[in-house]
């Protein structure tokens, strides 16, 4: 799926589901899709799953993450699911009947599997919606910006600063 496709889907649920402002509220947009989010020590390395079976499908995040990267872990899993990763061939562990677990693997942890950088793309423009993001820059008053104000922005969308800067870099606002 193109870069344009994942974004698309992500501002559709911006639009329908989030507040005139940032953050955007993952675990409601999560619970209004059906997902319940469940915190849990998933132990070391381990961010999020999403786990589906034929009643339903949870999100589970790691309860010793950080709030903010749980909050992109959500997204992320949210991503996996509006994308229907987890009906497609690949690494899915089958637990039980019909249910369905798809989680990071050496590939996805290099950045090279195709599943995870789209799902890492939706949570990014899920978090980090484009018109609010230039808006709020806007806001600040500068094309160039610095620290403090990544800071700032990182802040006010509820994200890390790493995941903000890495964000106004694919926008070429940095």
């Amino acid at each position: 799926m193109s870069v344009m496709a994942v974004r698309r889907l992500a501002l559709r649920l911006t639009e329908r589901y989030a507040a005139e402002g940032p953050p955007i509220d993952v675990g409601r947009i999560a619970a209004e899709l059906g997902l319940e989010v469940v915190c849990a020590d998933l132990g070391a390395g381990v961010s999020g799953l999403l786990v589906a079976s034929s009643q339903g499908a949870q999100i589970c995040v790691n309860e010793t993450d950080h709030p903010k990267r749980r909050r992109f872990t959500i997204a992320h899993e949210v991503g996996h699911h509006v994308l229907r990763h987890q009906f497609t061939p690949g690494e899915h562990v089958h637990v039980d009947r019909g249910n369905f677990i798809s989680q990071r693997s050496p590939r996805s942890a290099a950045g090279v599997d195709r599943k995870e950088i789209e799902a890492n793309q939706f949570a990014a423009h899920l978090l980090m919606p484009d018109d609010l993001v230039r808006r709020h820059v806007e806001s600040l008053g500068s094309l160039s910006l610095v620290d403090w104000q990544v800071a700032k922005l990182a802040e006010k969308f509820d994200v890390s600063e790493q995941a903000m800067t890495i964000r106004l870099t694919t926008m070429g606002l940095l």
